[in-house]
């Protein structure tokens, strides 16, 4: 197992993307805390993976919150007597055209996607510190990295909040790796392409579901759509001693989409 005796937080673990991500660290033999605003998601998943034989914990969290992220590293570091790995999985998006958004679009993509990475990692970074150790995983977004053709169901409109918290994400994560990097802590991100999730369900009917993922799928070189679990892989990667001398560095799992970007 290559997270024996490792202890990680995933934010937005609840569902989706982050449930994946929690899942298979803990398969590797990490202990897990299971990070969500959703109280019931919350309870759900501890239960799966404690009926797996896994070590888990929950802990209700808004990433907005500064304080509630510093109980939640304290909550941890008490039970596990260390905090080893850290996802900032967390985050949200409101489609709203360019010129009609908001300012409560704005803040509050930015205020989960960006300022919510920026709070969890200041509030584990002593921990981390002084256990001269840690490993930092930001979830960004290809929307983060370029804008996708209309042609691959990729339109932009809408989505400048999103882009501009992503890209926040990518520039945060280099600077972070730069600044922790001498205390033994690597810090690295993620930009998801297209990835199944249930969502991508619960918000379309049947024939619109077949229509988007044929588009989405266009923008792949693969021609497929990712499944949580390609995340969850690369993730696993970014925390494991398999990658010790990595840091700084983005991660596209996108199967090629950046390719077209």
């Amino acid at each position: 197992m290559r997270l024996r005796d490792r202890v990680a937080i995933v934010t937005g673990s609840g569902s989706g993307l982050g449930k994946a991500m929690v899942k298979r660290l803990a398969e590797e033999g990490a202990s897990v805390v299971v990070a969500d605003i959703n109280q019931e998601a919350i309870d759900t998943v501890v239960r799966e993976l404690k009926e797996a034989g896994r070590t888990a914990m929950g802990f209700k969290v808004d990433v907005t919150n500064r304080s509630q992220l510093k109980e939640l590293m304290k909550a941890t570091a008490g039970k596990f007597g260390r905090i080893d790995i850290l996802v900032n999985n967390a985050g949200v998006t409101r489609y709203r055209p360019f010129l009609t958004m908001n300012d409560e679009d704005w803040d509050t993509v930015l205020g989960v996607d960006l300022k919510g990475v920026f709070y969890g990692v200041q509030a584990v970074a002593e921990y981390m510190i002084n256990q001269r150790y840690g490993k930092i995983v930001n979830i960004s977004s290809v929307a983060g990295t370029g804008v996708a053709p209309d042609w691959a169901g990729g339109s932009a409109a809408g989505t400048s909040n999103y882009g501009a918290a992503k890209a926040g994400v990518i520039q945060l994560t280099k600077t972070l790796a730069r600044e922790l990097g001498p205390h033994g802590i690597n810090v690295n991100c993620i930009a998801p392409g297209f990835v199944l999730t249930p969502i991508t369900y619960t918000t379309r009917n049947a024939q619109e579901v077949e229509k988007h993922i044929e588009l989405r799928k266009r923008s792949a070189v693969l021609n497929r759509a990712g499944k949580p679990e390609d995340i969850a892989n690369g993730v696993l990667f970014l925390v494991s001693d398999e990658s010790s001398f990595i840091s700084g560095q983005l991660l596209c799992v996108d199967g090629g989409r950046t390719d077209r970007m």
